[in-house]
């Protein structure tokens, strides 16, 4: 076996790499740097070393002089996903022996592999002799009771899955060759009222035992806090009642001494799985009143830390069914659908969920096979099996085309670690019938609201325009050759027509590309200026001035002239309706940053924006006032962002006395088209 270490931060390498790495002869081990495999590098672990060099020169060569602190000897490959002089010249400078760029041959990469691999002689097979003597085919008696041994041993692993029974087996067994009265196994719970639960049990409960009382073994525990259980745990070891004639480590405590003497018995092993102790035997002496041998306490010992471990792996299989029962008994009661499959594209498990999508009743006992599988299905779960591809969750009719299903495919593969193709996956299958319903309908009923929100609004501002040419109209035959009258109409025609005008060309901005170029120049304080003289004509206040602080002689931009114009327009428009007073101002102000960004304040003398219209006030159809549509701040908002700009709305504080901050770049990096 070829032990890799494999160096890498990104998740995805070619295939041809994948390939050679992953194959049966290789054991690979993936990590993001060297000093995650510290131990082994020192040890000497690994055969070779591959340095995935994607994500820079200064991160290769911290791996390189790593890799080199830990194990200076271990050959190392360096593969960057591109080719790059300086890249190759730092990976040789800083010890690495090759150095690929990608695509990297398969059989290129291979031959190198072997190359830093030394072969495995194979070792000749020793010469046998056919010649056997004659006292060789008598059996011995030591041959007859090794015969015993293997009787014994099959009849321990009858219980092998059940650690209570085969404990208590082997106690009995081994009291045929130590002939003691009295003995106690006492071990920690299994723990297996949750798989979650990190916790470590304190308590050793009696689990098998022989000569103690019933009544004693069901309500005595010993406890890995104090006496016989603390003792052993601190330091295994054979521990005695009078441990000063036997052992150098001094007296017991007393309540360990107590212990000993509730139990009738003078002798405590440790047992233990050869990581940590797990349990305590408890024992008296030979009936005889002879003391052990140290051959026998030697073995003791050894037996016990046997039993632990097979105590251990009894519980370790009992875990993992318990586990594996729990996940089957949470996917067969959850209303998604859920199939496991093998790399092999075998079907390992369905809950019913997934019978009712492939048209099968639960009741159908028949295992589903592969070819059962609906093609638009069985597609994507053949890449992401046989490739690893895995496409995003997906939605597919269900098996009578009334329903709706939402796919999602999952491997069993760990995120540190490249998966070895084909890998299983797991099937996910969501009913998205009433879901795609209930989607469908909100969008009809938001379509619905916003068709009826705009009818109301724009049959209110035209019925608006229209009362006053509609009055003129009436008396157009009796009062046409007054002077008045035609002063009158022709200002009612103005007014409302530039009402009208500005309301569908708000609509054609939202509906439309204000279709910003590289090509055309705007000064911007050309266009503050203009939009302002709109504004102030369309509000019909004549009063009202423009206060702008431009201390640049070059702010200009690229894009639409028009449409930054009517920016402008819009928001003295809103600045302009929003003071009552005739006599009012409009501030503004323009400023440059050192990104070349250009800045626009604009702040008016009515009250400005509170917390509570601040969100929505850039919303379509929102406005705080009787008459408009609302408009205006969302046009506004739609061109500065066409022309890669920002808008911020603000109530006003001491440090930031302004209502509206655009900010323009200077240069479009590309212009931005919506179809």
């Amino acid at each position: 076996m070829t032990h890799i270490l494999f160096i890498k931060n990104s998740e995805s390498i070619s295939e041809n790499l994948r390939g050679v790495i992953t194959a049966p002869h290789i054991r690979n081990i993936s990590r993001r740097s060297p000093s995650e495999a510290t131990s082994a590098l020192e040890r000497n672990a690994f055969n070779l070393a591959i340095i995935y060099a994607d994500s820079g020169d200064s991160t290769l060569a911290k791996h390189l002089r790593s890799l080199r602190s830990f194990n200076a000897t271990i050959p190392t490959i360096v593969i960057a996903p591109e080719y790059s002089l300086e890249t190759e010249q730092l990976a040789f400078d800083e010890g690495a022996d090759l150095f690929f760029s990608e695509p990297v041959p398969k059989q290129t990469l291979e031959r190198m592999i072997q190359q830093y691999v030394a072969p495995t002689e194979p070792t000749a097979p020793q010469p046998t002799h056919s010649t056997r003597r004659a006292e060789d085919t008598v059996e011995k008696p030591a041959q007859a009771s090794a015969l015993h041994v293997l009787r014994d041993f099959s009849q321990i692993l009858s219980f092998s899955l059940d650690y209570k029974a085969f404990t208590h087996h082997f106690i009995l067994k081994l009291r045929e060759h130590i002939s003691f009265s009295r003995i106690g196994i006492f071990l920690e719970n299994d723990g297996q009222k949750s798989f979650a639960s990190k916790n470590r049990s304190t308590t050793l409960a009696c689990i098998a035992s022989f000569g103690l009382p019933a009544d004693l073994v069901d309500c005595y525990q010993l406890s890995r806090d104090t006496g016989l259980g603390r003792a052993l745990t601190e330091q295994p070891r054979i521990l005695h009642r009078h441990s000063q004639t036997h052992s150098s480590f001094g007296e017991i405590d007393p309540t360990a001494r107590k212990e000993f003497e509730i139990l009738g018995c003078h002798l405590a092993i440790p047992i233990s799985d050869r990581e940590r102790l797990i349990g305590v035997a408890v024992l008296n002496g030979p009936v005889t009143g002879r003391n052990y041998s140290e051959d026998e306490l030697q073995l003791l010992y050894l037996l016990m830390e046997e039993l632990g471990l097979s105590i251990r792996n009894s519980r370790l299989h009992t875990e993992l069914a318990a586990h594996g029962q729990l996940i089957e008994n949470v996917l067969g009661s959850i209303s998604s659908g859920a199939l496991v499959l093998s790399e092999h594209l075998e079907v390992l498990y369905t809950n019913n969920s997934a019978k009712r999508f492939l048209g099968m009743g639960p009741e159908n006992a028949e295992p589903i096979e592969w070819a059962d599988l609906p093609n638009e299905l069985a597609g994507p779960i053949h890449l992401a099996v046989e490739l690893g591809e895995l496409p995003k969750p997906f939605l597919i009719p269900g098996a009578n085309n009334a329903e709706l299903h939402k796919i999602s495919l999952i491997p069993f593969a760990s995120n540190d670690k490249l998966p070895l193709l084909p890998r299983p996956v797991m099937v996910v299958i969501e009913d998205y019938t009433h879901i795609e319903a209930s989607k469908q309908n909100a969008l009809e009923d938001s379509k619905s609201q916003l068709i009826s929100l705009i009818a109301k609004r724009f049959a209110h501002e035209i019925r608006n325009s229209l009362v006053p040419l509609t009055t003129h109209m009436q008396l157009i035959d009796k009062k046409i050759d007054q002077p008045k009258f035609q002063t009158s109409l022709k200002t009612a025609l103005t007014r409302e027509t530039a009402r009208i005008k500005r309301l569908s060309e708000q609509m054609l901005y939202l509906a439309e590309h204000s279709k910003p170029s590289n090509h055309d120049e705007v000064d911007l304080e050309t266009a503050i200026l203009d939009g302002f003289n709109r504004a102030k004509a369309q509000s019909g206040k004549s009063t009202v001035k423009l206060n702008l602080d431009n201390a640049l002689k070059d702010a200009s931009i690229h894009g639409n002239p028009e449409g930054i114009a009517y920016i402008f327009e819009e928001l003295f428009l809103n600045s302009i309706q929003s003071n009552e007073s005739g006599e009012s101002a409009v501030h503004a102000i323009l400023r440059r940053n050192d990104e070349d960004i250009l800045t626009v304040y604009i702040r008016d003398d009515g009250p400005g924006f509170t917390a509570e219209t601040l969100a929505e006030a850039t919303e379509p159809f929102f406005s705080t006032r009787t008459t408009g549509v609302g408009l205006g701040l969302s046009v506004a908002k739609k061109i500065i962002e066409e022309h890669q700009g920002f808008i911020q709305l603000n109530t006003r504080t001491p440090q930031a006395d302004w209502d509206i901050k655009i900010e323009l770049p200077s240069t479009l990096t590309h212009p931005t088209h919506t179809e």
